[in-house]
């Protein structure tokens, strides 16, 4: 055979071999890709791991102090997506990731926001749709980080796709368990240990079941990185005058077993395939800590806090979520408990950090650490706390937090309505006199989460909230848009997860600094009733003799009075004075709005149910809650709190699942002797069009009030909507005497102080 044939053979065989090589390259990345609609499926990847111990799985250890120089003049936010296996970066502007809020000073701690990001980045569902990172406060042992639930945006009818690409949002709330490599799990399986000259060896971990885990209930890698200023170019730091003082990396905490409160509250998993799938809104909003190292925190509290820069890495740990009936959860049994192994393999190791999604140079300012501060714990605190109706109902003894009670509202100078039909522009003169009358009821400092920049450029609420003291009155920038504001009802019903964020957001920040607290909107008033004339005594006998914690108000949309209305013709679609004067057309009136100089209270104190008001309001209650007992709160209701979330070894007295309103832990306000919510929403003029006409003969459809004498007796089935006199004179709505008499003067003298 010639030299040449040889020749030939040989590239014949390279030739074959390396389209082999890329056949099974090729196979072995379509494996790894999502079978849906731009989604990673992460079981393809947790077979890949189980089975394959090719080079292309190194990736299973983690190193606490690896670099990763960039290009970059400075640290930019990153988002890291895996869409259909491809690594994808989305990067944000430094302005954006150092934005500051319009946060005075308060007494509590600075307020700093999550960078704005509604241009969410999509096609990795694993990536948390985060709306406010801070350290814990009082202690800053924790990074406190709070996200929303994006596959609540569009649900229901013709979305089941978004829905199923959307599953792995669901997968953030159920906790793993992580076990240390050891050398003969690790004998079959080359891992890349990333060590660094001079630093001990990173550690390998692997998804576990409970009972050999090292590290149990996490999600999510925590990796911190400290920078000091400089003025020489460090070769080691991704940014030319920054020096990299400390790298550690540590593992999530979540406040509570999002999973087993879902257990407990016998649903039969943690998300539906089919339907709206709402009803489970304790999972609208996630929270997660990330501890920071003591190293960490050490240096923090002895150098210049002026020179440091704090980054933080938050890294989703992914498997796939788990579905019906696979509760990882001991309570349900250990024949019932879904089988990590079983399900993906006894030697699956854990992703390495930099292969996974996340989020990288999560900002934390420094200026946000507080000086530490423990608060005096309360029997509240220290109690072991019995389960449903078992609590022992220990007396609480007022604390020396810097707040007795505190309101939280999110608002803005102009917002629509839900379903977007309506557009309200009445946001500051509303929220002006919302907040004097929280301050004269009792409210010793009041948070407004400003929402006005996702609704408009030109103005916002600040203007309003610089007219208070700003020991007494927060204001907080909060752009974030809302992803959906259907009505209920809607196919593809709303999710106000702006509101939601911003709720969440403030329980956290500021529930450790207060004993109670409510979020309320600006058209809501608390109102103390009987012998009281703030909140604050009626908390003191709360406290003292009953130990609750949790007070709920029954809520009815109060009407405006027509004797404080005035015609208006100034707007769209309302009669001319030409046509409402035009006794050719009888039962024609003008459109309404409300009297000057009027507060929105006197006016809108018209309830068309008498109180006490019948059970069937319950539904949209509010409530004013103790944070160190309501561990989420969700609008209208009391999630999560500490007795759900208590696990059965540290229960006093009988164990049950099903989860129950305890009336030893909560009950509802008297609303003649204790107090009462009006709830003031606002009509638009034309609601007052032919307003005569429809009140006395389509009573359903009547928005306005007509005042009922007060000595006139109620009854819910005959007067409900509205009760006729013999004279023909017509009314249905009555109105709260102390608000008329003493409420009101209080709240105007108030108004008139701030001018």
């Amino acid at each position: 055979m010639t030299r040449r044939s040889l020749k030939e053979i040989a590239v014949i065989f390279i030739f074959c071999y390396a389209f082999i090589f890329l056949f099974i390259s090729q196979r072995q990345t379509t494996r790894l890709q999502h079978d849906t609609l731009n989604q990673f499926h992460p079981f393809e990847l947790l077979s890949s791991f189980s089975q394959s111990p090719n080079k292309d799985h190194e990736h299973a250890s983690i190193s606490d102090d690896s670099d990763h120089p960039t290009q970059e003049t400075n640290l930019p936010l990153t988002a890291h997506l895996y869409i259909n296996g491809t690594h994808t970066l989305v990067n944000f502007q430094l302005e954006q990731t150092q934005k500051q809020t319009n946060a005075r000073s308060h007494g509590i701690h600075d307020i700093r926001q999550f960078p704005v990001i509604d241009d969410y980045p999509d096609g990795d569902a694993y990536l948390p749709w985060i709306h406010d990172v801070f350290p814990s406060p009082g202690n800053n042992s924790n990074i406190i980080i709070l996200a929303q639930n994006r596959r609540r945006c569009h649900t229901g009818k013709n979305n089941e796709h978004v829905m199923k690409q959307m599953e792995p949002q669901i997968a953030l709330f159920q906790p793993i368990s992580l076990r240390e490599k050891d050398e003969a799990q690790s004998s079959n399986i080359k891992l890349n240990r990333n060590k660094v000259k001079g630093q001990k060896e990173a550690k390998t971990y692997f998804i576990s079941n409970d009972e050999d885990a090292t590290i149990r209930e996490t999600r999510f890698q925590c990796r911190f990185k400290l920078y000091q200023k400089t003025k020489h170019q460090s070769e080691s730091s991704p940014h030319p005058n920054l020096k990299r003082l400390h790298q550690a990396l540590t593992f999530s905490q979540y406040p509570f077993n999002y999973e087993y409160i879902t257990w407990r509250k016998v649903m039969a998993g943690m998300y539906e395939t089919k339907g709206k799938g709402m009803a489970q809104f304790w999972l609208s909003s996630l929270e997660f800590h990330c501890p920071i190292p003591p190293q960490i925190r050490t240096m923090i509290h002895e150098r210049n806090n002026d020179d440091l820069h704090l980054y933080l890495d938050v890294a989703t740990i992914r498997t796939p979520p788990r579905g019906i009936e696979e509760w990882s959860i001991k309570e349900v049994g250990e024949d019932k408990m879904f089988d990590v192994y079983q399900a993906w393999g006894e030697h699956l190791p854990m992703e390495k950090l930099e292969d996974t999604t996340r989020w990288e140079n999560i900002h934390i300012p420094i200026s946000t650490f507080q000086k530490k501060v423990e608060y005096e714990r309360t029997d509240n605190d220290k109690d072991k706390v019995n389960h449903d109706h078992d609590h022992d109902n220990t007396k609480i003894q007022p604390n020396k937090k810097p707040h007795r009670l505190v309101a939280c509202t999110w608002s803005s100078a102009t917002h629509n309505r839900r379903g977007d039909a309506v557009t309200l522009r009445d946001g500051k003169e509303r929220l002006k006199e919302w907040i004097a009358f929280k301050l004269i009821v009792g409210f010793d400092h009041v948070v407004v989460y400003d929402n006005s920049a996702a609704n408009s450029n030109s103005t916002d609420l600040k203007d309003v909230t610089d007219l208070f003291d700003s020991k007494s009155v927060t204001h907080v920038d909060w752009p974030c848009k809302l992803c959906n504001n259907n009505r209920p009802a809607h196919d593809d019903p709303g999710e106000r997860s702006s509101q939601y964020a911003a709720e969440a957001s403030c329980r956290a920040r500021f529930g450790p600094g207060t004993d109670w607290m409510a979020f309320i909107d600006p058209d809501e008033y608390l109102v103390p009733m009987g012998k009281f004339d703030s909140w604050k005594p009626f908390l003191d006998e709360v406290d003292a003799k009953e130990g609750r914690k949790i007070l709920k108000f029954r809520s009815t949309r109060a009407r405006p009075r027509s004797s404080l209305l005035d015609p208006t013709y100034d707007y769209e679609d309302c009669p001319s004075r030409e046509e409402v004067a035009d006794k050719k057309k009888p039962g024609i009136s003008s459109c309404v709005a409300p009297r000057q100089n009027e507060t929105f209270l006197n006016t809108y104190n018209c309830e068309y149910i008498k109180s006490p008001k019948p059970d069937r309001f319950q539904r949209a209650m509010k409530q004013m809650y103790r944070p160190d007992f309501v561990l989420s709160h969700f609008v209208h209701y009391s999630t999560i709190n500490a007795d759900l979330a208590k696990r059965k070894e540290d229960t006093i007295g009988n164990y049950r699942r099903t989860a129950t309103n305890n009336p030893n832990t909560e009950r509802f306000v008297d609303e003649l002797s204790e107090g009462v919510m009006i709830h003031a929403k606002s009509i638009t003029p034309r609601d007052g069009v032919n307003r005569v006409t429809r009140c006395i003969f389509k009573k359903t459809l009547c928005n306005i009030g007509y005042e009922c004498p007060d000595e006139l007796p109620f009854s819910d089935e005959t007067h409900k909507d509205g009760f006729q006199f013999e004279n023909g004179t017509f009314c249905n709505c009555w109105v709260n005497q102390k608000v008329e008499r003493y409420w009101n003067p209080q709240l105007e003298k108030a108004l008139r102080e701030l001018q």
